[in-house]
């Protein structure tokens, strides 16, 4: 999953995306973009949490913008 969030908002970001799905966060990225003032943060999360993250984030965090939802490959294929 990928959004984009003013930078002030990211570690309320996380703190809400830990309360949501604890140790079932694969990962959260974070990269500055527009000269500091947005971040674009890439979560892996199963499809089941996504669709909760996403409702907690719209109710907490309502400047934040979705990007793509992107299936992760399966491990192990050829």
């Amino acid at each position: 999953m990928q959004l984009t969030v003013d930078t002030h908002a990211v570690t309320a970001l996380r703190a809400l995306v830990m309360r949501t799905c604890g140790d079932a966060m694969e990962f959260m990225r974070v990269e500055a973009c527009d000269h500091g003032a947005r971040a674009r943060v890439w979560l892996c999360v199963s499809r089941a949490l996504a669709v909760q993250v996403m409702e907690a984030v719209m109710r907490g965090l309502p400047g934040a913008e979705f990007g793509r939802l992107t299936p992760l490959a399966v491990r192990g294929a050829a």
